[in-house]
């Protein structure tokens, strides 16, 4: 097992930090999304509220990032970017993006596994430029795939992100 993180402190005046996370929950709750959905949100909403719903400009690597993030960032979060090859480009890149944020030590012959542990500090990235572009991009996935929720590599996906924020969340 590895050590625990420091986690960010709460800053000063945290339930107007909290706005953004308000706003974003918001947006990934307005419509059901199939099943574990509800679940990844409410896990990344308590992650965000254990470090004080900080704002912060830390994020994720960009390496292997889908462009849709980058574009939704710039332009300020507002709506869903074009996703230049559709859906299936969407969850190609989103898969993986998604293995090379992950820690090494959950790597096992190229696919990501849910039975080693280790440290989850690479993954520790508080804020609006953090866990959310992870989630909301699993958001755009589902809505290009016009509510298919039957696609098992989106339910794949979804179940991941779940495994790792509890794990994030108790340790």
């Amino acid at each position: 097992m590895g050590e625990a993180v420091a986690r960010p402190k709460r800053a000063a005046g945290a339930a107007a930090g909290s706005k953004w996370a308000e706003e974003a929950k918001k947006k990934l709750l307005a419509q059901e999304l199939g099943e574990g959905w509800t679940g990844v949100v409410e896990s990344w909403w308590k992650l965000e509220e254990a470090y004080g719903f900080v704002i912060s400009t830390k994020s994720h690597s960009t390496t292997n990032r889908p462009d849709a993030v980058h574009n939704w960032v710039k332009n300020a979060r507002k709506g869903r970017p074009a996703v230049p090859g559709g859906v299936k480009e969407l969850g190609k890149q989103w898969g993986m993006w998604w293995k090379g944020i992950n820690p090494e030590w959950r790597l096992r012959d190229g696919e990501l596994v849910q039975d080693a542990t280790g440290d989850w500090g690479i993954l520790r990235c508080p804020g609006q430029n953090g866990f959310l572009n992870v989630v909301i991009c699993l958001k755009w996935w589902y809505e290009m795939m016009e509510g298919a929720a039957d696609d098992i590599e989106w339910k794949g996906a979804v179940a991941d992100v779940q495994y790792v924020l509890e794990q994030m969340i108790i340790r």
